[in-house]
């Protein structure tokens, strides 16, 4: 259902936009099972014959299991490659087209789909898995590769100090570009009847932010890059009938904000209903899940 309101329209919310980008984890399944609803308002969207594009800021998983898991989760098997944008596909296509990277190595800290989504786009890069630690002799030894001139920072699981150092070593002596695909603050995970939230990639970068003293890039959201290169890449988007659909107010909504869109906030993630009132900014929709379009 939904909750709260900013519309004036008459019109119901299907009605209303032409594009609908939406989220995935915590608006259509939470720990890989189906949101309420989620089934039915997708359903709704396709028979309207709606644009939907999933743009999701978890680069832990590739285009084509995200395709997987809609197919499995929520029984719908044709979602265009096209129409499921990842923070790691925005942050490949951000390296070739617009950085035109071509022998330069990126320093990626990063989880294995993203290595394979960088390969697919003929990206080389190297780091992933654990590595050893190094005592500071072996550091003082440690030979700095020129050819390094990007580092790509999100969640990984065998991040350590010894990665943490020789990120901070090709971003401080090589001036490479330092980039963030997510800063996500938190993950939601389900537990029991709802959900918990655990720490996110910016759990990873906070520590390398501060010691180097420089601004990562951002490519997801809340940067509007994503939005820009969705238009760059498969034609233009009409703002005043695209509607952002997410869980998260500090990504999803900012984003949507940034981007000029309509926002509608679901609580079947990361937001709850008791953090809506201390919003700057209040979504233009707030709906307890996804179903909450088809009211």
């Amino acid at each position: 259902a939904v909750v709260s309101t900013q519309s004036t329209g008459a019109k119901g919310i299907i009605d209303q936009f032409s594009t609908f980008l939406i989220d995935c984890d915590g608006v259509l399944w939470t720990s890989e099972k189906a949101v309420k609803g989620a089934r039915r308002a997708l359903d709704a969207l396709i028979k309207a014959e709606k644009r939907v594009i999933l743009v999701t800021n978890n680069c832990g998983r590739t285009v084509s299991s995200i395709q997987t898991m809609m197919d499995e989760i929520l029984g719908i098997p044709d979602i265009p490659k096209r129409d499921v944008i990842t923070s790691g596909v925005a942050t490949a296509i951000y390296l070739k087209n617009r950085m035109k990277i071509e022998q330069e190595k990126v320093y990626l800290i990063a989880q294995d789909a993203f290595s394979k989504t960088l390969d697919d786009y003929g990206i080389s890069h190297f780091g992933l898995g654990p590595q050893p630690f190094r005592n500071t002799v072996e550091w003082g030894e440690f030979e700095v590769d020129p050819s390094v001139k990007y580092v790509v920072v999100s969640l990984d699981p065998d991040f350590n100090h010894s990665k943490l150092t020789e990120a901070y070593l090709y971003i401080t002596e090589n001036n490479a570009e330092y980039i963030v695909p997510d800063v996500d603050m938190f993950y939601s995970c389900k537990r029991g009847d709802g959900t918990r939230k655990i720490p996110g990639t910016h759990s990873v970068q906070a520590g390398l932010s501060a010691m180097v003293e420089k601004a990562p890039t951002p490519i997801g959201k809340p940067s509007r890059f994503i939005f820009d290169m969705i238009q760059e890449e498969y034609g233009p988007l009409d703002g005043g009938r695209t509607l952002m659909i997410g869980d998260s107010y500090e990504t999803d909504m900012k984003f949507g904000f940034n981007c000029g869109i309509a926002t509608a906030l679901v609580l079947s993630g990361n937001a709850k209903k008791e953090d809506v009132e201390g919003f700057e900014r209040q979504p233009d929709f707030v709906m307890d899940d996804i179903s909450g379009i088809l009211d």
